[in-house]
């Protein structure tokens, strides 16, 4: 728990004396975001309604992405499936993973840090075991001004902040790889019909 107070209480300070990967995604400068509006028509792409629960999840506005979030583990959850979304089925999912993040500006130690936490998180909603990280514990915290995802900070420890991961590492790279995303429409208005 005090890890935890430390992170929460005394982020900015520490983190500005170190070397952090993710640069492209700390809290003070959320990305632009795919726009989610979803009108009368009752089809809608399947990026476009799992964004918008992401949101909802965080606390954010669903349709513009705006707001600060909160550190919600269903949005982590949902954050996973849309970065799982947009890797190309073909490869073994490890891979298709790795490439997609260090395709967008995530180091590869970081991407693996990411992998496993998605693992954890979707196949047993738990954090990823320490020796899957080097020896290393992964904590999670709502910190509003860090990095989406802090390997540098500890030898022993790997900090993500929730919020900041949905708001601004997986709106990030949603927004540069849609043109990946399955096409399918999903019609949400099937189980009223029945």
């Amino acid at each position: 728990m005090a890890s935890l107070e430390r992170c929460s209480i005394g982020l900015r300070s520490w983190c500005d004396t170190c070397v952090v990967t993710t640069l492209n995604d700390h809290g003070d400068r959320p990305p632009s975001m795919i726009q989610c509006p979803v009108g009368s028509a009752p089809v809608h792409s399947s990026l476009t309604l799992a964004l918008r629960d992401m949101r909802t999840a965080n606390g954010r506005d669903e349709e513009t992405g705006d707001g600060p979030g909160n550190e919600s583990w269903i949005g982590l959850s949902i954050g996973m499936t849309v970065l799982d979304t947009l890797t190309n089925a073909s490869d073994p999912h490890r891979q298709r993973m790795l490439r997609l993040l260090t395709a967008h500006g995530v180091e590869e130690r970081d991407a693996e840090a990411i992998y496993h936490l998605r693992n954890s998180v979707l196949h047993g909603y738990w954090l990823p075991k320490n020796t899957r990280l080097g020896n290393r514990r992964m904590l999670l915290h709502r910190e509003q001004t860090s990095y989406a995802l802090d390997t540098d900070v500890s030898a022993n420890e790997i900090y993500l902040s929730v919020p900041v991961f949905c708001r601004c590492l997986v709106e990030r790279i949603a927004l540069a790889a849609q043109g990946n995303w399955d096409e399918t429409l999903i019609d949400t208005d099937v189980f009223r019909r029945s």
